[in-house]
């Protein structure tokens, strides 16, 4: 009896993929950059309709797919809708018109389980080995035979792909291809299509619709640019997803995504950063276009067609870091027999022959223990690159292990999470600072450069939500512009909405919606500029409050001074007289031999000592006819009734900067 297999998939759809989408979207500022281009109309959970009579039939039948098998339970659709005979509490899922409902969120959600409806897009998952950018790739280690079989078991593919050997094996369209591909309907042309006519068509459902289809599209993208995470897709690794993964015949999969699926699930995913970090990186991608997300500045392919990168901001893109820096269930390299006389380094060196892995990580690697019977295969840093055993024929044979998939997982997942948390903030990047005057009818901001045949479209919106193109206005990327006929004298409910429509320099669309006020403002970008909070001062010890006093040093016999008047207290008590208050240091004795030169001062006028700078703050001035022992300010000199006597002139410094001085009474 052969168990029942899962479909040959990557990250667990419903937990990893999921997660990852959580946090990215935690992390990104799409959430409060619609909110405040939309006057806190749309966000996250604004609620979108899709309308099933304004779908293709492959829509159609993708959305209900994903729906059925995703666990995604949306509001109403088709057949939601009872009788009107029926009981009241049974239309409660009952949206008008049969239509879909859920929060955009969720919508991209369903976008992200639909890319495995059916499991065989799982397909265009792939990156070849040895040319990331080529259109197609290759496994080279797959048996086609076998490769169609389990296709067939595991995917449902057709017995008659199997019978004329045209099914899968080994070889398809690569994630390239994904993304020009017209036809899909989850595919990125698709998904700009629908932005674009979420923002320009006249009607609002219409343009809900659109949206809603959008973020389905996104979802699928999302999905595959995290499976690029996953060194089985980055190293075009078919064969590792029919890994066993019990001793029972049909238990087939990924351990990798299994692993992972266990280990984490979807709220305990590793390498969460704290506030300050995500508040330094939200809204800031970390590459300038797509391709480069994915393959940063890869060498370019010799094949005719193939995508050619532009300059960049040299980040390297997630397939090329999982490609070259991790290894993959059958991407390990061959057995061979190692001489035991070999360095640690050598054998490292010999045994990864062929691994394909960036010469940063070969650079220092070495076997641990060696010679041994097993261990592990270690980079110059100690991170392991593979365990690796002995076979019966005396062969040193590299395989991956569970503590590699681990230490994989801690560098993986976080980096395919900044890297969705990037393509949200590039795919909705802020608007520059708006200046609009709603009485002249004027917006005036700042183009970015770079754009290509950038124009702004000046939409007049109804109290229903209706939108009318008024204007149409050119830009001068990197210039200053003013964009003049802003619709103005609006009755209630009415509004100007601005569209920007432009290509980026890589070519991908970008699509920016902003609804101005009814009066003039200035609009900011989203989010402010990132200020690094101020230090955080350490509370002192209770130690350190309680100062010891310092012994002073023999002194020659002080000379005689006049008597002080009597000191008292704020309510006419007995009060110390230049004694150390508890939790304050001692001040320090001058150095002149105890003693602190004289000072004279008219009364109101502070003296200044030959040499010394003029008192800022005096911390408790002397008062007229007293003096301070040890160089020390006096309490001030009161009256019987608590009143001081005389008004305390400005007190005397001592040549060290040390307040205190005999005055001249």
């Amino acid at each position: 009896m052969f168990a029942v297999p899962a479909p040959a998939a990557a990250w667990d759809a419903r937990a990893t993929h999921l997660g990852m989408v959580d946090r990215a979207l935690l992390e990104s500022a799409l959430h409060l950059r619609w909110m405040a281009a939309s006057e806190l109309q749309r966000g996250l959970f604004t609620p979108l309709r899709i309308d099933p009579r304004r779908l293709s039939a492959p829509e159609r039948r993708m959305l209900t797919a994903a729906l059925q098998h995703g666990g995604l339970e949306a509001l109403g659709g088709p057949g939601a809708c009872p009788g009107l005979g029926a009981p009241i509490e049974t239309q409660r899922y009952c949206v008008q018109g049969d239509l879909w409902e859920l929060p955009a969120l969720q919508w991209l959600q369903v976008g992200v389980l639909a890319e495995l409806v059916p499991s065989a897009r799982a397909v265009h998952h792939f990156v070849d080995r040895d040319d990331p950018l080529r259109r197609d790739f290759s496994d080279p280690q797959s048996r086609p035979g076998l490769l169609r079989l389990r296709q067939v078991r595991h995917n449902g593919g057709s017995a008659a792909a199997l019978a004329t050997q045209t099914g899968f094996s080994g070889q398809g369209p690569s994630v390239i291809s994904f993304l020009r591909d017209e036809a899909d309907p989850l595919a990125p042309p698709q998904m700009w299509r629908h932005l674009e006519l979420s923002s320009t068509l006249p009607d609002p459902e219409a343009r809900a619709h659109h949206l809603a289809l959008a973020l389905v599209g996104l979802g699928a993208l999302l999905h595959v640019v995290q499976d690029l995470a996953v060194p089985a897709h980055a190293r075009g690794d078919v064969s590792g997803f029919f890994s066993p993964l019990s001793p029972s015949p049909g238990d087939r999969g990924l351990p990798f995504a299994e692993l992972a699926r266990l280990a984490f699930g979807r709220s305990a995913l590793p390498g969460r950063p704290t506030q300050d970090q995500i508040a330094q990186a939200r809204g800031i991608p970390v590459a300038g276009s797509l391709a480069e997300h994915l393959f940063g500045g890869a060498a370019p392919s010799k094949e005719p067609g193939a995508l050619v990168l532009p300059e960049g901001t040299g980040y390297e893109g997630l397939a090329v870091f999982t490609a070259r820096r991790f290894l993959s269930e059958a991407s390990v390299p061959a057995p061979r027999f190692l001489d035991d006389d070999l360095t640690p380094e050598a054998a490292a060196a010999e045994l990864l022959q062929g691994s394909r892995l960036d010469p940063a990580e070969l650079e220092g690697a070495r076997l641990h223990p060696w010679p041994a019977a097993r261990g592990y295969v270690q980079s110059g840093t100690g991170r392991p690159l593979a365990a690796f055993d002995t076979d019966d024929d005396g062969r040193v044979r590299p395989y991956v292990d569970e503590a590699v998939y681990r230490e994989q997982f801690v560098h993986l997942a976080p980096r395919a999470i900044e890297v969705t948390r990037s393509l949200l903030d590039w795919l909705w990047p802020t608007w520059p600072e708006l200046d609009f005057d709603a009485a002249a009818g004027n917006l005036d901001f700042m183009v970015p450069p770079g754009l290509v045949d950038a124009v702004v479209l000046v939409l007049r919106q109804d109290a229903a939500g209706a939108r009318t193109i008024v204007r149409k206005v050119a830009l001068r990327p990197g210039e200053r512009n003013r964009v003049n006929g802003i619709p103005t004298g609006l009755g209630d409910g009415e509004r100007a909405v601005v569209v920007l429509r432009a290509r980026r320099a890589s070519g991908e669309p970008l699509l920016l919606e902003h609804v101005l006020a009814t009066e003039s403002k200035v609009y900011p970008i989203v989010p402010a500029p990132y200020v690094p909070p101020p230090p955080e001062q350490a509370a002192p010890l209770e130690e350190e409050l309680e100062a010891e006093p310092v012994e002073p040093e023999p002194e020659p016999a002080p000379e005689p001074e006049p008597e002080l008047a009597p000191t008292t207290g704020t309510k006419g008590q007995p009060g110390k007289s230049g004694g150390k208050t508890k939790g304050q240091p001692v001040e320090p004795v001058p150095s002149n031999g105890g003693q602190a030169r004289k000072a004279e001062s008219p009364p109101g006028k502070p003296a200044k000592a030959p040499g010394t700078a003029e008192p800022t703050s005096p911390a408790q001035p002397a008062a007229k006819g007293t003096t301070s022992p040890k160089g020390q300010p006096p309490a001030e000199a009161t009256s019987p009734k608590g009143q001081p006597a005389t008004k305390p002139p400005a007190e005397a410094t001592s040549p060290k900067g040390q307040p205190g001085g005999k005055a001249k009474g």
